[in-house]
């Protein structure tokens, strides 16, 4: 599936002087910051992976010979970083195609990122194939062998950049929907806020919903029903963390935009839960595949599958209604379809019961100034 030809070229040679700290032996969850950096090649499908070292190499090279990576050596990396990309595009075979740059300061890049990139790259053979988010480009580029020559006989002045500049024409972007791509660790707030992103990564920001919305480009109607269920859903949540539930509004807030990610497809719920699963949002997948049918009894506790299916049920288009006003229509509309009538029944039971239950910890009136907002 995956080309050969495609090699993985992490560089951590510098001196992070910047940081204070050696960043690629920082922690980051269970692993270091280098480790997340290989895996998140290696998931994404790259097989044959070089990590450019230079500054305090000795102390690299106990964590990398437990990885499935090669080891590189840059001895002008008080140069700077360009000068440990030429040491890798120096070190490649001949019969090399391209290779995928990653700073080992950004090492979370989804693996649907990652296959993304080959995917384009291989469709297209264009010399530069750069990752977006939100319009900005970031790590990690895919740079095809057409760029080599010039960067083995450029001087680094204006780094890479200026060199990839000139192959403007031959280049592509692939959208995608991983706010990953932008986040180094310069400084220790960039760290801090890469330990937040880390601890929360299988579910996704509000702008990487934005930016799946846009993938799969679901269009306008979607978009503006997906924020008013995702609104509700997070007053609902506000109000039962005051009765002393715990959830998680992350999560609730996410499914409440992605929840029609599928529309007009046959099952889009499933369906939906399937494509954030494959974009690597897997905490997300169970709460979007069940927001239509929802298995739950009166004795259950209030989880945020529970919320988001309520939140959709209290919204149509992008208007706030009732439960009443939500199934007037669909029950009137299928009266004569015993098949279809019983599963809209069944869906209002179920919005009831999760109704009642929040009412019975918050009180009606609650619920009532939520709907009427």
């Amino acid at each position: 599936m995956y080309s050969s030809g495609i090699i993985g070229l992490i560089v951590v040679a510098g001196y992070s002087s910047r940081m204070g700290t050696f960043k690629p032996l920082m922690p980051l969850g269970e692993k270091k910051v280098i480790e997340t950096a290989v895996d998140s090649l290696r998931l994404g499908g790259v097989k044959d992976i070089r990590v450019i070292v230079g500054h305090r190499a000795a102390e690299l090279y106990p964590v990398l010979e437990r990885l499935p990576v090669s080891i590189i050596e840059n001895p002008n990396y008080a140069s700077g970083m360009f000068s440990s990309i030429v040491t890798g595009v120096s070190a490649l075979d001949a019969e090399a195609k391209a290779f995928m740059l990653l700073p080992g300061d950004t090492p979370l890049i989804r693996s649907s990122s990652i296959k993304e990139l080959m995917k384009k790259y291989r469709q297209t053979g264009a010399a530069v194939v750069y990752p977006t988010f939100n319009g900005q480009r970031g790590h990690p580029p895919v740079i095809s062998n057409k760029c080599f020559a010039s960067i083995l006989s450029g001087d680094g002045a204006g780094g890479l950049r200026h060199i990839l500049e000139q192959f403007a024409a031959d280049s592509v972007v692939v959208p995608v929907a991983d706010q990953g791509i932008l986040m180094d660790m310069d400084t220790l707030d960039d760290y801090q806020q890469l330990v937040k992103f880390y601890a929360k990564r299988n579910i996704p920001t509000y702008d990487e919903c934005l930016a799946l919305l846009d993938k799969y480009q679901t269009g306008d109607k979607v978009l503006r029903h997906g924020q008013t269920v995702a609104a509700v859903a997070q007053q609902l949540v506000d109000l039962l963390t005051g009765a002393g539930l715990t959830l998680n509004s992350e999560l609730v807030v996410a499914g409440g935009l992605l929840h029609d990610l599928a529309k007009g497809k046959p099952n889009h719920p499933l369906r939906g839960g399937r494509l954030v699963t494959s974009n690597g949002f897997s905490a997300l997948a169970g709460i979007v595949a069940a927001h239509m049918d929802l298995e739950l009894t009166a004795e259950q506790a209030i989880d945020e599958a529970a919320v988001l299916f309520l939140a959709d049920k209290l919204v149509q288009g992008n208007r706030r209604v009732s439960l009443n006003e939500r199934f007037s229509l669909p029950l009137a509309k299928f009266s004569g379809d015993p098949e279809i009538l019983a599963a809209v029944l069944r869906r209002q039971q179920t919005a009831k019961i999760i109704r009642d239950r929040i009412t019975g910890l918050v009180g009606i009136g609650s619920l009532e100034k939520l709907v009427l907002q």
